[in-house]
């Protein structure tokens, strides 16, 4: 492993990009990169087998960090990020597209809106899963100048249509039609979910692999920037995420006889690697990358858990050796995940380390506030009676001027209601301990050849369940990262004090309600043509 750095002499960077307190400070150009349900164990830097030599040389320039967190899966990790809240106070909930409770409540500040207060030109590729009942809760209503995305959480790479549970629980390749959602009555298809700015890109569906779509427009955002302005873009590639599809010369990177659900996970990674690589190279080429900041991040661990369907293909293919679990989980496979910053704003002394300190996903609003000079607060949630910002800026953290991050205490996943049958379930951590409550999923570990059989973990079965009742299940993540060893019984006073933290954090717990309006969701679709689109005025 490499040696965990920090440098107090920052001599190489420019010491106004370090605070805000100078009005005339340096803007950096910021580029946010989500990878979609990206596993511990399926990047370069943590497995040679991967091909991600694009990423991996970014980590080799920047800081590694190897205790970043995020939640059990997708839109609530993307909420956290735009609107600097920890889960439960933003929502914990994956949402429909028809469901006006889908994504961030409309009066949250993203972060794209304070940006582009500041100055900066905001733009936005790849997976939005945010919003999309109301011009108000797309991209464009919500700070980005430009965006090209699809709404919900999945989507058929090769055809645009969305896909989404059942429907990814299936083979499906470009000549399949995919059948109509639940509760649609005049819908031969599945509707297309690809969207431009403030109208469905209708000249691009089933034109390719909506990969390259992505990594053409964002590629296109750079050269065309002004750089008399700084640049947010927020990159979101979706290809590792079901369904299992990929351009053949990326499956061909891999052994034809590994089995089927890791290859095609494994050659999506690589696709999404090369369009990271294609995005810094454009930046270097508009002489952008020296002030630029660039962070990388998973929305949550990788998925590592099989159907019931004999026939599905769908989700499956992620590794997260060697800790336990997968998305979906509260265990460290499902929300520790692999991340790092790189880019000319990272001061030269903190390249090539690695920092075990904590970060949690809000954290970068604060963080991306104080680089650009702008004040986290949010009065227009505060004036709809919305919680209040939860982001620390880790900035002096990553930059070196402090060695200890700021956040000390994670609450991750905070009186969650499961979608599988495991009641209510929370994770806190506080300093080196991690307590989890209630019953637990996906409590298994996979090896480094993961997945190698025909069968493997299933959400619903009990054998793959821990319960962590009364006091709960306690780990030091610190000696015992991999969760081995669950020593709440030796050390019940502070399993209960975190449980008791735990039931004061609950009563604060928000979440959007859901408000599934099929009929209204489905005349929008047809009147723009198959495409999902806002439908509240």
């Amino acid at each position: 492993m490499k040696a965990i750095i920090f440098s107090f002499a920052l001599a190489s960077v420019n010491a106004t990009l370090v605070g805000v307190s100078n009005a005339n400070a340096t803007k950096p150009n910021i580029v946010f990169t989500m990878a979609d349900d990206l596993g511990w164990y399926n990047v370069e830097w943590h497995n040679s087998d991967m091909k991600t030599p694009h990423t991996a040389q970014l980590v080799k320039e920047g800081l590694e960090l190897d205790r970043h967190y995020a939640f059990v899966y997708c839109s609530p990790s993307r909420s956290s990020l735009m609107t600097g809240r920890v889960p439960y106070h933003v929502h914990q909930v994956n949402r429909q597209n028809c469901d006006v409770g889908q994504g961030a409540h409309k009066d949250f500040t993203f972060i794209a809106q304070k940006l582009k207060e500041v100055g900066y030109e905001t733009a936005h590729v790849g997976k939005w899963h945010l919003g999309m009942a109301s011009a108000q809760q797309i991209p464009k209503g919500r700070g980005f100048d430009h965006s090209l995305v699809y709404f919900e959480g999945a989507e058929d790479h090769w055809t645009q249509r969305s896909c989404v549970d059942p429907m990814c629980l299936m083979p499906v390749n470009d000549s399949t039609p995919l059948p109509p959602r639940t509760g649609f009555v005049n819908l031969t298809q599945s509707p297309y979910d690809l969207w431009r700015d403030d109208a469905p890109a209708a000249d691009l569906a089933g034109s390719g692999y909506s990969g390259y779509m992505f990594n053409d427009f964002a590629i296109g955002v750079i050269e065309a920037h002004n750089v008399a302005k700084p640049l947010f873009l927020y990159l979101a590639p979706a290809n590792s995420h079901s369904p299992l599809e990929a351009p053949q010369r990326f499956i061909e990177l891999y052994p034809d006889d590994w089995y089927l659900d890791r290859r095609m996970y494994a050659a999506m990674c690589s696709f999404w690697d090369e369009v990271v690589g294609n995005v810094t190279a454009a930046l270097r080429a508009k002489s952008m990358w020296e002030s630029t900041l660039f962070v990388f991040s998973s929305d949550n661990g990788g998925p590592a858990y099989w159907s019931v369907d004999p026939m599905w293909h769908g989700g499956g293919g992620g590794n997260n050796w060697p800790l336990k679990g997968s998305k979906a989980s509260n265990w460290e496979g499902g929300v520790r995940v692999p991340a790092f910053v790189s880019g000319g704003v990272l001061p030269s002394a903190m390249r090539g380390a690695l920092t075990e300190e904590y970060i949690m996903m809000a954290d970068w609003y604060a963080t991306f506030c104080e680089l650009a000079g702008c004040d986290p607060a949010d009065p227009s949630a505060e004036a709809a009676g919305l919680p209040p910002v939860d982001s620390i800026s880790v900035w002096p953290l990553i930059s070196g001027v402090n060695a200890t991050s700021p956040r000390t205490e994670l609450p991750l996943v905070i009186d969650h209601q499961g979608r599988h049958g495991n009641g209510s379930s929370s994770v806190l951590i506080q300093g080196d301990y991690k307590l989890l409550t209630g019953l637990q999923i996906l409590s298994f570990h996979q090896g480094p050849d993961f997945p190698n059989a025909s069968r493997y973990g299933v959400i619903t079965d009990l054998k793959n369940m821990q319960l962590c009742a009364f006091v709960g299940c306690l780990y030091n993540i610190r000696d015992d990262p991999t969760e081995q060893h669950n020593i709440a019984l030796a050390n019940l006073q502070r399993a209960k004090a975190m449980k008791d933290r735990i039931a004061e954090l609950a009563a604060t717990k928000f979440t959007v309600p859901s408000d599934v309006r099929t009929a209204d969701c489905e005349r929008q679709i047809i009147k723009n043509g198959g495409w999902y689109g806002p439908w509240l005025a």
